[in-house]
């Protein structure tokens, strides 16, 4: 009797090794094909990318004219506001010693005031 149950034992242990070898193997399988259905998808992608690459500029002459008409206007009112930024930042430089000069001279005023009482 312990010879029976000691072979079946046996058969049991080795029926589950090789199920969970098929297991694996079959997980291994799908990973296999899941990563060579994406190796294919990014070899399709890097002959795309090549064929655009490789297309020459066919945007016609003019309108690569009509932009570079249309940029210089803009580059015109850069300068400009470069101009007027820096010419209110002095202007706003001159109020400040302005609005200085005044209440030192304000305080000029309080001193002389301040003498004569």
């Amino acid at each position: 009797m312990a010879f029976f149950m000691s072979l079946v034992a046996f058969f049991r242990s080795t029926m589950t090794r090789l199920t969970k070898k098929l297991h694996d193997v079959h997980v291994t399988f799908e990973e296999t094909k899941v990563v060579s259905s994406v190796l294919e998808r990014l070899g399709e992608l890097e002959n795309k990318v090549d064929t655009l690459k490789a297309k020459p500029s066919e945007m016609p002459y003019e309108k690569v004219a009509l932009l570079n008409a249309a940029g210089f206007p803009i580059d015109a009112l850069k300068a400009e506001l470069i101009v007027t930024k820096k010419a209110l930042h002095e202007a706003l430089m001159r109020q400040e010693e302005l609005l200085a000069y005044i209440d030192t001279q304000e305080e000029k005023m309080m001193r002389k005031k301040k003498f004569c009482w």
